[in-house]
């Protein structure tokens, strides 16, 4: 979409291609020239910054592979693509995984593009201003604290690679696991230093740069990952409520009046950063020399065999479950937008072109596809079979909301007015009213610590659901197993229309040990100190 990573020089192409092989077997000798003489201007700073960007947007995280095929949806839907079958996306995880393989490569390949820039970016032979060279700091330091998240909430502990690797020496590419914790703690040290450094939402004004307000909204979700299953750090929740009350206290963000209208945003290359506080830029229709297009939507979007400009082909990856349909009431806007209640043929009157089919009342909820990314309200042309250039959130406001009424509620027990207040405007949008003004027939009422519990749990994925949320939520709240248990039981056990077949293989492959991902076996035959993770 726009163009936050169309300048993309030599050495950030370098980084692209080398850098997770710089980590893991590879010489890496013939690249140390380049990166250690690389950075002589403020233009080159700039670039490598996108390279550091650039990894979010790689295929095998947010450009492909965590679009509906990693299995992080948990039990809000289930995953019907037959290429996936026996993989990670189906909950058959081995540690030979491929997209568990290169979900690690890729995660450390923009840790060590922005270990590279954090170790030159004080070149004082550079001409740059202080806040400028302050403000790219502190977007390296956060970005390499978000892949540490992306990491230790797959895999617990790993190893905290910190400084450019400068050789091949097993000194460089072998080190051993730290512990989950201690990867906490190096997230916390990145984003807090990165909070000073780094500019406010509205000086920013787009959602694909990191600003204060994605600074601290990330630092309240890092602090309930924290505070739940397996660290149980109570204050953490103190600290929650902190960070998520510093972005409602800049009284800059606002939710959009229209649930819909954020993701027809996403599509139509538009900003909201009032809303869309931090999100994944894919800029273009993957053509050009540097390609960023996704599948946003093509993965996880409503099914269309047909390749037109009109809808845009989709594979249809993701279907939902009854328990995430249940979840809303049918006056609930999101309802019929999250979980499409239709889906596309092609006309049998009119070869290549995509005909709208309704599914009927009676038809089975296990058959609706993922709807909230949905390629027919794209404007860049043509529409292609396996890229789109619609971004993907990160972080917005409601989350930011949600998590503050949580992080209170947890802490004191009991919910207050603002806690009450901040969850029901997330309720009121969903309902299509004014989010702002109260309204005695549908805000929630109960402030009670169970209560209230119960219902932002409900809330969060009525309003979040998709956004690859949902297995780290049942994780901290640590009904992950237990709840697919349950959907595998509530999935009818006789019917044999392949959509149940699917959702019961789902959910019938999960075992306790698929909190967490294994550590590849491919990281442990290169890297000797690595330990597997239990049950592996």
């Amino acid at each position: 979409m726009k163009n936050i990573l169309k300048k993309i020089s030599v050495v950030g192409v370098l980084f692209l291609v080398t850098s997770c092989n710089d980590i893991l077997d590879v010489n890496p000798s013939k690249y140390v020239m380049e990166k250690e003489t690389y950075y002589a201007t403020e233009a080159e700073l700039n670039y490598a910054l996108n390279g550091v960007y650039a990894a979010l947007a790689d295929g095998n995280l947010y450009g492909n592979n965590m679009l509906g095929r990693m299995g992080l949806e948990a039990d809000e839907a289930y995953e019907d693509y037959s290429s996936d079958e026996n993989t990670v996306g189906d909950y058959n995880v081995e540690s030979t995984d491929a997209k568990v393989q290169n979900y690690w490569r890729s995660c450390y390949a923009g840790i060590d593009r922005a270990n590279n820039l954090l170790a030159n970016v004080d070149n004082v032979n550079i001409a740059i201003s202080d806040s400028r060279r302050n403000d790219i700091r502190g977007q390296a330091l956060f970005l390499r604290g978000y892949y540490f998240l992306m990491l230790v909430t797959r895999f617990q502990g790993v190893p905290l690679v910190l400084k450019p690797v400068k050789n091949a020496t097993v000194s460089e590419l072998q080190q051993e696991r730290a512990s989950g914790r201690e990867v906490y703690t190096q997230i916390l040290e990145d984003m807090e230093k990165a909070a000073a450094w780094v500019k406010t939402a509205k000086e920013v004004g787009v959602g694909g740069r990191v600003s204060k307000s994605a600074v601290w909204g990330m630092l309240a979700r890092v602090n309930l990952y924290l505070a739940g299953y397996p660290y149980n750090e109570q204050e953490r929740y103190k600290d929650a409520m902190i960070y998520a009350g510093r972005v409602i206290n800049e009284g800059y963000h606002e939710l959009n009046p229209s649930y819909q209208q954020v993701f027809i945003n996403y599509a139509q290359d538009k900003y909201d950063i009032k809303e869309s506080i931090f999100e994944v830029e894919f800029h273009s229709d993957g053509t050009g020399v540097y390609p960023t297009a996704g599948m946003v939507g093509r993965n996880n979007g409503i099914k269309n065999p047909v390749i037109d400009n009109v809808i845009g082909l989709s594979i249809g990856a993701l279907r939902c479950t009854d328990y995430l349909h249940g979840l809303y009431d049918a006056n609930d806007l999101r309802r019929d937008w999250n979980v499409a209640p239709f889906y596309y043929v092609e006309d049998p009157d009119n070869k290549g072109v995509a005909k709208l089919t309704n599914w009927g009342a009676a038809d089975s909820k296990y058959q609706r596809h993922c709807g909230k990314f949905r390629r027919e309200y794209e404007v860049v042309l043509p529409k292609l079979q396996s890229q789109t250039p619609q971004n993907f959130p990160l972080l917005r406001y409601s989350d930011v909301l949600l998590m503050y009424a949580e992080a209170y509620n947890e802490y004191y027990k009991g919910a207050d007015n603002n806690a009450l207040e901040y969850l029901n405007m997330v309720k009121r949008r969903g309902l299509g009213l004014n989010p702002k003004t109260a309204n005695t027939a549908t805000d929630f009422k109960d402030i009670s610590y169970i209560g209230f519990q119960r219902e932002v749990r409900n809330e969060r994925p009525r309003e979040l659901c998709f956004e690859m949320m949902r297995k780290n939520d049942v994780v901290r709240w640590k009904i992950f197993y237990d709840n697919m248990v349950t959907r595998e039981a509530e999935t009818p056990q006789t019917y044999t229309s392949s959509y149940y077949v699917r959702a019961r293989r789902y959910f019938r492959s999960v075992d306790r040990k698929d909190e967490w991902w294994p550590i590849p076996s491919y990281e442990m035959g290169v890297n000797k100190k690595l330990v597997q993770n239990q049950g592996w």
